[in-house]
């Protein structure tokens, strides 16, 4: 997976679907939601100033890619 197809991910997700993304990572990866928030939405809008580490790219990919992050209620 590429940073720009982890860009178009978070872009294609809803306003609370971005903020439980962010809160995921930020607990999985460290930081805050807030500074993962910006760097995606620095990268999705080309203006990131330093591009995301092959680590963290990785770490994304998995975590898309096993859809993780989402919470699933048993009803």
């Amino acid at each position: 997976m590429t940073q720009k197809d982890i860009a178009a991910y978070y872009e294609q997700l809803t306003r609370g679907e971005k903020g439980r993304f962010t809160a995921f990572i930020s607990l999985r990866l460290g930081g805050s939601p807030h500074s993962w928030q910006h760097r995606l939405l620095c990268v999705a809008r080309n203006t990131a100033i330093r591009p995301l580490s092959p680590v963290i790219i990785r770490e994304l990919g998995s975590i898309i890619k096993t859809n993780c992050w989402r919470a699933e209620f048993a009803e």
